[in-house]
């Protein structure tokens, strides 16, 4: 029998961010009031969420620049990832996740925030309940913000590399959104973990459980100081977050024959990763190509990855590091902080003014 059930009051606008058209983050985005999404009644599988933060992605600026809005979408609303309360849900929403009030974390799919431009800078959105986890409430709602993009890709990159007890990982961008979460998973996993991150962030990333930090300004140029101090111990992999295609070129030198370079980064621009991808991917070594295997992968967020990063949170065992939290009426500095470069973990907008 079908619910009887009446969906809440709502109100009939809300905020949210959107790009009326291409261009950075400080000249395009407007603060705008738009219709609220429609609850979900009935048998739907989706689930109303009223958000409470949103964690911004280093990527997200870049996408901006390049696509233009497509005329059939609507407004472009950016970001992929939030934690908030349900407000409301279908019957066919997963059981977890029906009750209002309840505290969750979500993501909407690359594609639909991405090309579709219906992301979720907003005060309420709508999605599926596939792409919803339940939270604890005594977790921080703006830490939780980031376990969909960066636990996702951090979990990700462990499980392609297989790191396991034994091993010594280093890991580039050790203090940042992604690095810091993936030296927590390395460290749980049993392997040994060389954290590389500013000297400025020492102190932060030896909180995380490095083993041994560099520092790659007083290190440079970073691989010949790789090559000297784990030549005779060489790494069993490389986890890349930033980018650095010398790390990769150079890694014979300290990286074992076996091993591989796992890069998620993009420190050089579309462009010049994309040739790089190539080479490093295709190129045999009797043209010049280095015989390591080199790993690069999308990293759509899972909700079984952030229902099992939200356990580990749980269980205290690890943390998603916040480095800022801006207003929602402020979202344009924190893409301005983010794009700094010098960000120490998610840097989160605070939708919820209450």
């Amino acid at each position: 029998m079908a619910s009887t059930t009446q969906p809440p009051a709502m109100p009939s606008t809300m905020r949210a961010w959107v790009r009326p058209r291409r261009g950075p983050a400080r000249g395009t985005l407007e603060l705008a009031t738009l219709p609220t999404p429609a609850v979900p009644t009935g048998l739907s599988p989706d689930v109303m969420i009223r958000v409470s933060h949103v964690s911004l992605q280093f990527s997200t600026e870049m996408t901006m620049k390049m696509l233009p809005n497509l005329p059939f979408t609507g407004p472009w609303i950016p970001e992929i990832e939030l934690s908030g309360e349900v407000v409301a849900a279908g019957e066919g929403a997963p059981a977890e996740v029906r009750d209002p009030g309840t505290y969750v974390v979500a993501f909407q799919s690359i594609p639909g925030a991405v090309l579709m431009g219906h992301g979720v800078m907003a005060e309420y959105v709508r999605l599926s309940g596939s792409q919803v986890a339940r939270i604890d409430p005594a977790v921080d709602l703006a830490s939780a913000s980031g376990i969909n993009g960066a636990g996702s890709t951090a979990l990700k990159m462990i499980r392609t590399a297989g790191v396991r007890e034994g091993h010594t990982v280093l890991v580039n961008g050790a203090s940042g959104s992604v690095g810091s979460v993936l030296v927590q998973l390395c460290r749980i996993r049993g392997a040994k973990v060389v954290g590389v991150a500013s000297g400025g962030n020492e102190a932060m990333v030896r909180g995380l459980g490095v083993d041994e930090f560099i520092d790659y300004h007083k290190h440079d140029p970073l691989p010949a100081y790789l090559a000297q101090q784990y030549g005779d111990n060489p790494f069993d992999f490389v986890l890349d977050c930033v980018g650095t295609q010398a790390l990769f070129v150079n890694s014979p030198a300290y990286l074992k024959a076996e091993g591989a370079v796992v890069n998620i980064g993009m420190l050089e621009g579309i462009g010049v990763t994309t040739r790089n991808v190539l080479f490093n991917s295709w190129l045999p070594t009797w043209l010049g190509g280095v015989p390591r295997r080199y790993i690069i992968f999308s990293t759509p967020p899972a909700r079984d990855d952030a229902v099992y990063v939200a356990r580990l949170i749980e269980e205290g065992r690890m943390r998603i590091p916040v480095d800022s939290v801006f207003d929602m009426e402020d979202a344009v500095s924190a893409y301005e902080r983010i794009a700094s470069k010098r960000a120490r973990g998610k840097v989160v907008v605070k939708v919820r003014s209450d």
